[in-house]
């Protein structure tokens, strides 16, 4: 069951508040450091990444889900073996 903005007494509203503003900022600090975009509108979030790509977001726990997904995708890849093949000389 859902709890609407209208029923929420002043306690809990400040802190409902005070959640999505640290989500904000931890998921800004996150896109920074992966070279992300964020833009932030009145009601919405814009995320752009370096190949064009734009996620809109219109609460902050899905936009720090998302900062959390590629977080870790980006330290999974990072991981990944890279693999030299040397060619020798003689043939």
């Amino acid at each position: 069951m859902k709890c609407y903005k209208d029923s929420l007494s002043i306690d809990q509203e400040k802190k409902r508040q005070a959640k999505n503003s640290r989500l904000i900022e931890k998921s800004e600090k996150k896109l920074n450091e992966l070279g992300f975009t964020l833009v932030t509108r009145n009601t919405h979030w814009i995320v752009y990444d370096n190949l064009g790509g734009r996620y809109l977001f219109e609460d902050s726990e899905s936009l720090y889900k998302f900062c959390y997904r590629k977080k870790y995708q980006h330290a999974k890849d990072e991981k990944k073996p890279i693999f030299v093949i040397k060619k020798s000389g003689a043939s």
